[in-house]
């Protein structure tokens, strides 16, 4: 493709800067660490839409949760979190809709524009952006922005050395058109070190009580054995924040080089799992523990396998405790009925009335079901009752739209 290409529009009423509408989404790659926070966002266009596959689609994430979408399909950027639709007027709501919709027009034709430098036709291809900052444990903060097509990376812009790095000869030529405009570096600067900031600060206070929770994890520990190696995993399930350390240890020292780990996934909760496996020798599985480390927790857990046998005396165990309980329990209230049965038939042998008196007595009395006295002894008609968008007109937007003032790949 040649000359320019289109620029996205910016309400100026919203953005009086031009430098301000730079930005967009970003893919939540999230980072295995404690104690920050993150704003991501992530937009995505493919050349041939289907069923399913909208032609253009961005995303919004903090502390990797879904907090806005917009797609092709719909043509509207909606609240993926209660909190952002608590905290946020439509009007805002309006403006991202503005902004995705543009950016699906631009994204269109980035893609023509690529597809004919790299002379492609006659199959789908995506062009991707992940653009995003955090706030870290120490109150230091990073950015972040890069673009990738048809999944392999195409340029990065460096926030640190104000550069843009291209990964092959196409995107050489975005990066002598951008390198050209000093401006762009600084805009995107601006973005990353003030407006992300920023508004990642207000979604932290609008989500405080979802983004601040801790979840502890559910551990399990298992193992497989074939061909003489045991293979040994240990699985943490429903766990938040997502940030967590899973690692074996053999003999009590941390065996990483050894060790497999999967990725940290998201649970539809909103939660998070994943897992870590060890190669051992069978009859070594005794030196091995997982260890699990999570802000909810106050201190590391330490996790072995319990082979079947094992869990099967373990849980006779537990049954025959929980047997002689019911044992002894029901032993205890039946002394303890007789007793009071005994002592009822010889009050009413020696006083009229006394049968009442003691049935009454009775009733009131410790239950064996563990309903309280005073719920069966008051009587009828006492007080015991029946038995039964915040919107900052002035402030920058959290997004930016397209590839900047030069607008496209160059």
């Amino acid at each position: 493709m040649h000359g320019e290409l289109p620029c996205p529009a910016c309400p100026k009423r919203r953005y009086p800067n031009r430098e301000l509408c730079t930005l967009r989404h970003a893919l939540p790659l999230l980072l295995l660490m404690s104690g920050f926070h993150s704003l991501r966002y992530f937009h995505m266009a493919v050349s041939e839409p289907s069923p399913g596959v909208p032609q253009f689609v961005s995303v919004g994430y903090v502390d990797g949760n879904l907090i806005d979408h917009y797609d092709s399909e719909t043509g509207r950027t909606v609240p993926r979190a209660d909190w952002m639709a608590d905290n946020l007027d439509q009007q805002y709501w309006d403006i991202e809709t503005q902004i995705g919709q543009r950016n699906q027009q631009v994204y269109r034709i980035n893609l023509d524009t690529l597809q004919g430098r790299y002379n492609q036709s006659g199959r789908a291809h995506t062009l991707q952006r992940m653009l995003g900052c955090d706030i870290l444990e120490d109150g230091s903060t990073r950015g972040y922005e890069q673009y990738a097509y048809d999944g392999r990376d195409f340029i990065a812009f460096d926030l640190d050395k104000m550069t843009f790095t291209a990964a092959d000869a196409v995107a050489q030529i975005t990066k002598r058109k951008w390198e050209k405009d000093r401006s762009e570096a600084a805009r995107r600067k601006h973005y990353l070190k003030n407006t992300c900031i920023e508004w990642l600060r207000k979604y932290m206070s609008y989500g405080r009580a979802v983004l601040e929770r801790k979840e502890r994890p559910m551990v399990r520990v298992s193992g497989k054995e074939a061909h003489g190696i045991l293979t040994l995993y240990c699985r943490a399930y429903g766990f938040y924040p997502r940030p967590i350390t899973v690692s074996w240890l053999k003999n009590g020292e941390v065996r990483d080089q050894e060790t497999e780990w999967g990725s940290i996934a998201p649970n539809s909760d909103g939660t998070y799992y994943t897992w870590a496996s060890i190669e051992a020798l069978p009859e070594e599985k005794d030196k091995y523990r997982c260890r699990v480390e999570h802000a909810s927790l106050p201190e590391p857990g330490l996790f072995m396998w319990e082979t079947e046998s094992n869990l099967f005396t373990i849980i006779l165990a537990v049954a025959f405790a929980i047997l002689l309980t019911v044992v002894v329990t029901g032993f205890v209230f039946w002394k303890y009925k007789s007793g009071r049965k005994k002592k009822g038939y010889d009050s009413a042998a020696g006083t009229d009335g006394g049968s009442d008196s003691s049935a009454k007595r009775l009733w009131c009395g410790t239950r064996g079901d563990g309903r309280h006295p005073s719920s069966l002894c008051s009587p009828v008609g006492s007080a015991a009752g029946p038995a039964t968008g915040l919107q900052e007109r002035d402030t920058e937007s959290p997004r930016a739209v397209g590839w900047g003032q030069g607008c496209g790949p160059g």
